[in-house]
């Protein structure tokens, strides 16, 4: 189990990285997560990816020089940031993840529509008991 557990990590990282033009595998992750968290501050998007704070602040200033993400002060506290994507960082998003979903339709396509949906069910429900939302 530990052979595939490292084998597929590693064929999805060469996914992802494929996908990313202009940004980094990390970065791409960042502009996911302020996607999904929908405005969130810097220190909850940084705790949700498990980053330290320092690493995480200087990915998010290369987004902000990139022109991908906007943060903004907090109006109760401006020492909280608040972080949310550009235009530009929406369509990049949306673009590396057409290109990662391709990329795993291309590696499914060789499956029947049985074992494609035991597969996504399968990694969806192992996803939900790894984040901690087990009912």
């Amino acid at each position: 189990m530990l052979a595939t557990f490292h084998s597929l990590n590693g064929e999805l990282n060469k996914i992802h990285k494929e996908a990313c033009t202009d940004v980094s595998v990390q970065q791409s992750t960042i502009m996911h997560e302020i996607q999904m968290r929908n405005e969130p501050s810097m220190q909850e998007t940084a705790r949700g990816l498990g980053m330290d704070i320092t690493t995480f602040s200087r990915q998010v200033q290369t987004l902000v020089n990139g022109g991908y993400v906007k943060r903004r002060p907090y109006p109760g506290d401006r020492r909280i940031q608040i972080l949310s994507l550009t235009d530009k960082g929406t369509k990049k998003v949306k673009q590396i993840d057409e290109k990662i979903l391709e990329q795993m339709n291309e590696a499914l396509a060789s499956m029947g529509e049985f074992e494609q949906e035991i597969i996504v069910r399968s990694l969806s429900e192992l996803q939900r008991i790894l984040g901690g939302n087990e009912e």
